[in-house]
């Protein structure tokens, strides 16, 4: 089965319209964007949440000491990484990571085979810009492990996106907003739908 991330989840009811749905995993954003939280803020939206929910911190470039201590003071299960960070890096912080790759970046193919992680995550930008990944490098991609995929997926295309690359997991989040850091609980409904049609 397909498993389902909520990224970019601000608040809690957000967050308890993903998990009585069906998702898999949620996403909390430590990093500039629309959809930034504080770790005070994802601290208090995690201690609500059932423990069989998979709780994820997003990072970017981060120093790897501030990913440690926000982490365990945020009760993170794993940390996605979505800047420069090395192998080194990543390894530090194994197995808790979800190194992300995006697929315009040359070599992308190389790099994730280079990687060597049993989990990634292809993604087509920096996060929330709503264009969809390149399906020819996400299948090619997808031959190297367990491959998420994320960027431009909506409740509308993602049965077809999943069909055609066969991933292990997919990540939403501006496609079941209703603004940024406000998600739409029908389309979450929707979205989650079509993955497990």
């Amino acid at each position: 089965m397909v498993k389902v991330k909520i990224c970019g989840i601000t608040n809690y009811r957000d967050a308890a319209d993903a998990i009585d749905y069906g998702a898999d995993a949620l996403g909390f954003i430590l990093a500039r964007s629309p959809r930034q939280v504080t770790p005070d803020t994802a601290q208090r939206i995690i201690r609500k949440l059932p423990a069989f929910v998979i709780k994820v911190g997003v990072f970017v470039d981060a120093p790897i000491e501030k990913v440690r201590s926000t982490m365990g003071r945020c009760g993170f299960n794993l940390v996605q990484l979505h800047g420069d960070e090395d192998r080194e890096y990543c390894r530090r912080l194994y197995p808790h990571t979800l190194k992300v790759f995006r697929d315009k970046t040359p070599g992308v193919i190389r790099s994730i085979k280079s990687y060597g992680a049993g989990i990634f995550m292809l993604d087509s930008g920096q996060g929330g810009t709503g264009r969809l990944v390149d399906l020819k490098i996400a299948r090619d991609a997808v031959k190297l492990g367990n491959m998420i995929l994320a960027g431009g997926l909506t409740p509308e295309n993602v049965a077809g996106v999943i069909r055609n690359v066969r991933p292990y997991g997919v990540d939403v989040s501006s496609g079941v907003e209703k603004k940024p850091g406000r998600k739409d609980k029908n389309k979450i409904k929707a979205f989650i739908k079509a993955v497990r049609s």
